[in-house]
């Protein structure tokens, strides 16, 4: 709801939160605002080794930071940086009037480096995004304005605050906009050759009630869509850019409304015949997908090629508990096997952690991701982010570690687990290396993609043949010469080659699969090193603390 009728911002009280009152000077109408976005540290859906072959630098670009520039004055000078690839150097900041961030959590180191030089240097500062909408009342601390929310239809007066000299320290906006609204993002602001796919987003919002997710907080439990010809507005700014590779539809459940999202496909499908099928498409959904195949075989007539999946895990008592009960409507296995032989390869996220879990749930999880050949499988433990139902609970149970500086699925959970914390971290570090040794990983990627059924309308996009040869010359290179796994490399190239060469979309799928290796195996490796010394680190504690106790009684 707006705050009031007059002020369409709800402006958390000064008094409630400890905010101080502030006065910001007018930063006039030719605003100079530099928006930047936050380096991620490594992670699974980083791709890091896989970009040490590529001539591109980072996964995906900041659609939030491009969208909100879409909404900016005409009279706004706006530059971006992308901190995975740029440096935020100080003449950067002294350009600005207003230093513009965009984070999530994963992003917060980062982050507060962003907004503390700009302050240091005078620069007003501005941040939103889901790690503002999560944690706005700390934000306050670290920058001039922070949003809370989201923008389309309030960041125009937002802006002309800006200009006048009447901006608030927080804004929360509780309505959420219609997604018709939403502008094309200033694609135009990119580097387009530094990213491997672009991003557009269709919808916001899930249905579902899964404890341990802020998605339902931040954006809500009725999913929005924008009508199919905006979205393909968008995608026909891409294409007048030059772009014409992967595209993923960023939504955290794109069939969240499942009548919204055949919609579009049809739409989708029928730009593709025009446009001549030179831009692919990858997604996440729930796992009812499987119970869609009408959807499904849209979405495959629209050249999606591979969709996430939230499996998170194969207890039924775990996803009962957590309220995951879309899970628990079929067998997952099936429904797994249903998805990639109606035509969508499947990627999965897996959690450990959870209070139901005991000490056999690595080898649980292991068993069925190398049952169900989910090549990509990123496994972590349980968090629970600020705003969730998990969150709450842990507060009230006296279970919230009030003082986590956890940032990414692989730090000790921001709450106390009910398996001992050196069981639940070495556990994971075993399911991790399990998961990603050589043999399994190759053997996962050629099981999925013997059973994965694409079909003709599925067009893998067509790169130059330079590039091509490039990167299959790093590959070459990094993967069958210098690296441990060479042996199972070359297995699985000439295995692919021998069965798939006049097959283009298994053919280009095998190769991305083989790329990805070099991400995989390294980052898992070195996931598991670190697991296993922040258990030496707690049972090196636990054994000083029994030392020092015996020590007392003597």
């Amino acid at each position: 709801m707006l705050a009031s009728l007059n002020d369409p911002f709800q402006q958390i009280s000064p008094s409630a939160h400890d905010i101080p009152t502030m006065h910001f000077e007018p930063l006039g109408k030719e605003v100079k605002a530099l928006m930047v976005w936050p380096r991620f540290p490594p992670s699974f859906w980083g791709f890091e080794g896989v970009l040490e072959m590529v001539p591109e630098k980072s996964v995906m670009p900041p659609l939030g930071l491009i969208t909100v520039a879409a909404l900016c004055p005409s009279s706004w000078v706006i530059r971006l940086l992308d901190l995975s690839f740029e440096e935020l150097r100080e003449e950067d900041l002294l350009w600005a009037d207003l230093v513009m961030v965009s984070s999530m959590q994963a992003q917060r180191i980062d982050t507060l480096d962003v907004l503390s030089r700009a302050r240091r240097l005078g620069r007003r500062t501005f941040i939103g995004g889901p790690w503002a909408s999560s944690e706005p009342e700390f934000l306050t601390t670290q920058a001039d304005h922070v949003f809370v929310g989201e923008a389309e239809e309030v960041f125009g007066d937002i802006a002309h605050q800006l200009e006048q000299g009447s901006a608030q320290a927080i804004y929360k906006v509780a309505d959420k906009p219609d997604m018709s609204v939403s502008p094309i993002p200033r694609f135009d602001l990119l580097h387009m050759n530094k990213y491997t796919s672009m991003s557009v987003q269709f919808s916001r919002g899930c249905p579902f009630q899964c404890e341990f997710c802020d998605i339902i907080t931040i954006y809500g439990r009725r999913p929005r869509a924008k009508p199919p010809e905006k979205l393909i507005a968008e995608l026909d700014a891409l294409l007048a850019l030059g772009w014409r590779n992967e595209v993923f539809i960023v939504d955290d459940n794109f069939i969240g409304n499942h009548k919204l999202a055949l919609q579009l496909t049809h739409s989708l499908a029928a730009w593709q015949d025009r446009s001549k099928r030179v831009i692919s498409f990858y997604t996440e959904a729930s796992i009812d997908l499987a119970d869609k195949p009408e959807l499904l075989a849209s979405m495959v007539e629209a050249n999606f090629m591979y969709v996430f999946l939230g499996i998170e895990t194969p207890s039924a008592e775990a996803l009962k508990g957590s309220s995951k009960f879309q899970n628990l409507r079929g067998d997952l296995v099936t429904q797994v096997s249903k998805i990639r032989e109606s035509g969508l390869w499947v990627l999965a996220g897996f959690i450990v952690g959870f209070d139901s879990d005991d000490e056999t749930i690595f080898e649980r999880q292991l068993q069925f991701i190398d049952k169900t050949a989910i090549t990509w499988a990123m496994a972590g433990v349980l968090q629970a982010p600020p705003t969730t139902a998990l969150f709450d609970r842990m507060k009230r149970e006296g279970r919230l570690i009030e003082d986590s500086t956890a940032t990414t699925n692989f730090s000790a959970p921001n709450f106390k687990t009910v398996l001992p914390l050196p069981v639940l971290l070495r556990g994971l570090s075993t399911l991790l290396t399990g998961l990603y040794t050589p043999a399994n990983y190759f053997g996962r990627a050629m099981r999925s993609l013997e059973s994965w059924k694409p079909r003709p309308a599925q067009r893998p996009p067509e790169l130059p043949l330079l590039y091509n040869l490039r990167v299959f010359v790093q590959s070459i290179w990094q993967q069958g010469v210098c690296s441990n796994y060479r042996l199972a490399y070359w297995r699985f190239l000439l295995t692919a080659i021998r069965r798939w060469a006049l097959q283009p979309a298994k053919m280009w799928l095998a190769f991305m699969v083989l790329l990805s290796a070099n991400h995989f195996l390294k980052y898992a490796r070195a996931v598991a090193e670190d697991l296993e010394a922040q258990c030496q680190v707690l049972e090196d504690l636990e054994l000083s603390s029994q030392t020092l106790a015996v020590v007392t009684e003597s």
